[in-house]
């Protein structure tokens, strides 16, 4: 069985099973240097589970070589989602496409609904150790007691939220929400066979820890470092759950306190060319929760930029996705995320007399890219290849991990707001972020142009970061890549009915073509259900 080790204070050292239950797959065997006993009173066992679970989020890499190609931690896991949600368009054979085509997630044997699964339970059952540990410690001073609670009960309701939006049917606000969700697991000894709750039950959980979770972080001193859960980054963890339950009032209340409260640690929007430092800076103003690489955390091959920057010579040349022009084509031509891809656009030219249309052929291909990633035989993603992701160097695939940033704040805030027709509101939101990106912004946008402005630009801030499957679920968005103008309008020739074959007939047989398609649930992991027979029922497949 795989096993996590989760460094103590650089000493002792804590081994946890991987997920929710059972005896055998998904038990939870503590075997630790560490004795439980010994952690309840020793405040450093306790800071040293919570260290462990912020490793997981950047670090956790499935056992041995489980992260080839798909990189590790929570990034990781944020891109596949990314790829399922219609903004990365794909048009030549490529890594990914069982994920890309939803062959992958709905299927029991299939890889990213086990790594899914596996990683936010063993992160549950960690969170769960030290909330235990935590509350029954009645000697830990009450700052350091906020703190580990604050966090423990962010950690669990994240992980719950991500099991929820996977494994359940959407939200949706008013009704019962009967359906089955997922087991919750609340107790650190408890292993026996667990059946699954129902969403309204799991949201309820979630609700739970989320409250706890801003009162103890609230009372807790301020958090000035990006790679632990702030008061801030706990209030967007909420924001994010809200929008999930159209709870567009408690929404747009979290994200603006969240706003108010980011200047206490020196978090801004970042502006123009600071948008460019390749996302992977955790000193960019913006950032509220993320992770700096030390030297001794090289990941190297199984890294989050090993697979998704372009420029370190790894996996990458395998990554062929292009951002969606609909949105893209969009932007004005003075907006600094243009720099984000590299599209090469068509011209119309005149040989031997007779008007041809072509694409550019003189793209604004980065130096420092690596040459298999845009190989000069032309077989790259020309209607928009990513260039926003940069590894520090050729060879070194070392970057700062972004878990999350102000800007999606706004975007919720004025999302919210403009759902429950407070548009001056929403308009003045909306600008305030769009002035860092766009310096001459101005929007009088109403009704739902105002809201397609606000997803809009949302879908372009936050490409490729983890949100955007989330939101076409929740609010039963069909996509239909085909018809993205990628394709429609900025390939031609071979290359266009290549396109349109790859994002049409049996290779979108699984896409979800209706808000109730049993294809937006992802599978419980065979395994799973193996070791509670009777128990833990199937989605449909």
């Amino acid at each position: 069985m795989k096993k996590i080790f989760l460094s103590m204070m650089g000493a002792a050292v804590l081994t946890l099973g991987f997920s929710s239950c059972s005896s055998d797959f998904l038990d939870t065997v503590s075997t630790s240097a560490l004795s439980e006993d010994q952690i309840s009173k020793d405040p450093s066992g306790m800071q040293g589970i919570l260290n462990g679970l912020h490793n997981m989020m950047y670090q956790y890499d499935w056992g041995d070589t489980g992260a080839h190609f798909f990189g590790a931690g929570h990034r990781s896991v944020g891109v596949q989602l990314d790829i399922m949600g219609g903004d990365m368009i794909n048009t030549m054979p490529a890594y990914f496409m069982s994920v890309y085509r939803y062959q992958d997630h709905n299927n029991p044997y299939g890889d990213l609904n086990w790594r899914v699964w596996d990683m936010y339970y063993t992160i549950i059952a960690h969170a769960n150790l030290l909330i235990d540990k935590a509350e029954a410690n009645t000697s830990l001073p009450k700052d350091q007691k906020d703190n580990l609670l604050g966090q423990g009960y962010a950690f669990r309701a994240m992980s719950y939220h991500m099991l929820i939006q996977c494994f359940g049917k959407r939200y949706v606000k008013g009704d019962a929400n009967a359906n089955l969700g997922v087991p919750l697991r609340l107790d650190k000894d408890n292993i026996k066979p667990q059946a699954r709750a129902t969403v309204a039950e799991v949201y309820k959980q979630i609700d739970s820890d989320m409250a706890k979770a801003l009162e103890h972080l609230k009372n807790a001193p301020v958090i000035d470092s990006k790679n632990q859960i702030s008061y801030v980054a706990a209030l967007g963890l909420a924001a994010r759950i809200d929008l999930c339950k159209s709870d567009w009032a408690s929404a747009a209340k979290h994200a603006e306190e969240a706003i108010n409260n980011a200047t206490a640690t020196n978090i801004t929007l970042a502006k123009g060319k600071d948008l460019l430092d390749g996302c992977n800076n955790w000193a960019n103003s913006e950032w509220i929760w993320a992770y700096k690489q030390a030297s001794d955390q090289d990941n190297s091959y199984f890294s989050f930029y090993a697979d998704y920057s372009y420029n370190f010579e790894g996996y990458n040349s395998g990554f062929r996705f292009a951002v969606n022009r609909d949105i893209y084509d969009k932007m004005d031509k003075t907006d600094v995320r243009r720099n984000w891809w590299v599209c090469v656009e068509k011209k119309e030219t005149t040989i031997d007399g007779k008007k041809v249309v072509r694409l550019d052929t003189v793209p604004n291909i980065p130096k420092d890219a690596y040459s298999e990633y845009f190989p000069k035989n032309g077989k790259w993603e020309k209607t928009g290849q990513s260039i926003k992701f940069k590894s520090q160097a050729n060879n070194n695939s070392m970057g700062d991990l972004l878990i999350m940033r102000l800007a999606e704040l706004y975007y919720i805030k004025a999302e919210a707001e403009a759902r429950m027709g407070e548009e001056v509101k929403a308009r003045e939101t909306l600008t305030k972020i769009m002035v860092t990106r766009q310096e001459n912004f101005k929007t009088e946008a109403s009704g739902q142009e105002l809201i397609d402005q606000i997803m809009d630009n949302k879908r372009i801030d936050l490409w490729m970061e983890g949100q955007r499957f989330f939101d076409i679920k929740r609010l039963g968005i069909i996509i239909n890549r085909a018809k993205a103008s990628n394709i429609t309008k900025h390939l031609t020739g071979d290359a266009q009915q290549t396109a349109i074959k790859r994002n049409t007939g049996d290779n979108v047989a699984n896409v979800p073509t209706t808000v109730e398609d049993k294809n937006w649930q992802f599978a419980i992991p065979y395994d799973e259900i193996k070791v509670n027979p009777g128990l833990i029922k199937q989605n449909p497949l």
